[in-house]
């Protein structure tokens, strides 16, 4: 039920003005804001402290793998032209001839060998 004596006036401002038009602020508000920013800033300090070392360790992982990339490029080169020179040390006989005479120093029969080695 509702009370007889109670008056709706709907033209009354809610708040109290001063004298520059503004509301007047009260204590409890200003703190109320002033501990919304500090919540704030305190969950973006966790958000951070969570996941900052997760952001260091991933650009680590990331560097790492961008080293390994480049370590597997190399070993693929080498494998290649190590299988070339099996291929054609099998295959060729004047490229065995070629590379038993220089690797291992050998030499035909009245054959000198000068070498010349630079720096």
């Amino acid at each position: 039920m509702r009370d007889p004596e109670f008056q709706d006036h709907p033209d009354l401002p809610l708040h109290i003005k001063e004298e520059g038009g503004k509301p007047k602020s009260n204590l409890w508000q200003r703190l109320s804001r002033g501990m919304e920013v500090v919540i704030y800033l305190l969950l973006l300090l966790s958000v951070y402290k969570l996941f900052g070392p997760e952001l260091n360790r991933q650009e680590e992982l990331t560097a790492e793998i961008n080293r390994l990339t480049q370590v597997e490029a190399a070993k693929k080169k080498q494998v290649e032209r190590l299988s070339q020179e099996h291929r054609l040390l099998k295959t060729d006989k004047d490229y065995l001839e070629t590379v038993a005479r220089d690797r291992l120093q050998l030499q035909r029969p009245g054959e000198y060998i000068f070498r010349i080695e630079r720096e």
